[in-house]
Parts: C-alpha cells; structure tokens; sequence
C-alpha cells in the first residue's frame, strides 16, 4: 500500500468514527426533529442535516413501496406531488434531488400520526444522510482513476482521488450457491463516488459490508 491508500484510508476512518458518532445523536432525536418539518416535509436550517439530501421527509418510496404495514401508511397521492429539482447549492455540486409539493393539506389526526411514523421512519432508515453528505461528503473531481479487477464473473473496483483523498471499493463477488440462491458481497466502503460524472461532484461518506442474496432463476 502506498503512502496515499494509507492517508486516505486513516482520513476516512477518522471521518467515519465522528460520522458514527453523529447517527448516535440523529437515531435519538430523529423523533423531535421531524416535528419541525414544514408542511412540504422540508427541515429548516441546521436541522436539514438530519433529513436525506436527496429528498423530502415525505418520499414517496416509503408508502407506494409499502415500506411499513399498510395500517402505518396514508394515502400519499391524495396531499402531495414529488418532482425533481435543481438547488443552487446542489447544482454547485451536481446534484438534484427530490422535493414533495403538499397539494392538500387537510389531514385527521390519525393521517398526520401515520405520516409522523414514515418521516420517523424514512430519517431512521437513511440516519444523519445529510450529515454524511455535506459535512463528511467530499467534492470528487472526474478524473478518478478506476481499477476493475473480475472476480467469479462478478465486478469489484477502486477509486481514487489524488486531490480529496476521496476513494471507493465496491464489491458484489460471488460468495457461494445455497440451493436455488446465490449469495454475494454487497459491500461499498468510502465515499459513494459516482465514477461518470464529469464534472466535480458530491460523494457521501459510505460503509456498508454485508451479504446479498438472489434467487436464481
């Protein structure tokens, strides 16, 4: 490993310790906080760091994908309309995101319980995003070098930036065949850098070593 790898791995742990540190804080309070979200689902200020760069409080995932128990979730389509928009900070970035439009604002109080529960949920399940995007993110610039090496027929790389010390290893390498499953590595450890960007561009810090499983078909 040479002197660079070494930095860039000891930054990220650093950055990765104190990212931890913060989803401790945002898992407790992720509950109050969202009592402060506008109509819209937007948090103000500061506290727009605890909700996912990406999207509203209001995501539409959560319910059409049925995320939570039907009894948990309400009629999304009925008070509100998700579209893409360009941000001047995002676009500094070059990043969008999605924002939810409340049409109807007209709830009954069991509504904005079930609603109150997806937001819970929705910042839970993406804890302290906005934290590991702008505060331990880094702005990556296209010229990443890229390694690819194969690995039972599967694709692993690296990434590096010389500039940031930003860097990403992504694996989904066979593990091994149970039965009628497949079940590989789904690992990405770094920054989420987005390798065909070209121009400079945000990438939130990462860790996720865990297995995937597929059913064969």
């Amino acid at each position: 490993m040479d002197m660079q790898w070494f930095v860039s791995i000891l930054y990220w742990m650093a950055c990765y310790v104190l990212a931890w540190i913060v989803s401790i804080v945002c898992y407790v309070t992720n509950p109050i906080v969202v009592l402060f979200c506008d109509k819209d689902g937007e948090l103000p200020g500061f506290l727009s760091l605890w909700q996912t760069w990406d999207n509203s409080c209001n995501p539409s995932d959560v319910v059409h994908n049925k995320q939570l128990p039907s009894w948990l979730l309400y009629d999304f389509d009925a008070h509100y309309v998700e579209r893409i928009v360009e941000t001047d900070e995002l676009s500094q970035v070059n990043r969008k995101r999605w924002a939810t439009e409340c049409i109807n604002d007209e709830w009954t109080l069991a509504e904005r319980f079930r609603r109150y529960v997806c937001r819970v949920y929705w910042l839970t399940r993406n804890c302290a995003y906005g934290f590991n995007f702008w505060l331990f993110g880094r702005l990556v610039t296209p010229h990443v070098k890229v390694v690819e090496n194969w690995h039972g027929g599967t694709l692993a790389y690296e990434a590096i930036d010389a500039e940031t010390f930003a860097w990403m290893y992504k694996s989904t390498a066979l593990i091994c065949t149970v039965g009628s499953y497949v079940i590989r590595w789904n690992t990405l450890i770094g920054w989420k850098i987005n390798t065909d960007a070209d121009v400079d561009t945000q990438a939130m810090i990462a860790v996720r070593i865990a297995p995937a499983i597929d059913k064969i078909n």
